[in-house]
């Protein structure tokens, strides 16, 4: 067991033409010194070629932004989700009006 390495092949990144056949809502946030997306070129690829896509940094975290400061990523993604249910309203069904 000391020998042994969990190999998982890396994921290919995404064309520009397979990140614009999104047509669901897409918010990206981001670590500033996340080291595995290169934050500055996704905040400005994500909503160039995704339409309608939000693309956001949080400075003083890394990778994992939701751990470092949940409560900020909370409130930015429920903002994103109010917009997002403004622009279609009755796509999805209100949950909370039983």
């Amino acid at each position: 067991m000391k020998a042994f390495r969990i190999r998982r092949p890396s994921p290919l990144p995404l064309s520009d033409a397979e990140l614009g056949s999104i047509r669901t809502p897409f918010y990206l946030i981001m670590g500033k010194r996340s080291l595995l997306v290169h934050p500055e070129r996704q905040l400005e690829r994500v909503p160039r070629v995704i339409p309608g896509a939000r693309a956001e940094i949080v400075a003083a975290t890394g990778h994992g932004p939701q751990i470092d400061h949940p409560d900020l990523v909370n409130a930015r993604m429920l903002s994103f989700l109010k917009d997002t249910d403004s622009l279609h309203p009755g796509a999805t069904p209100d949950i909370t009006a039983a």
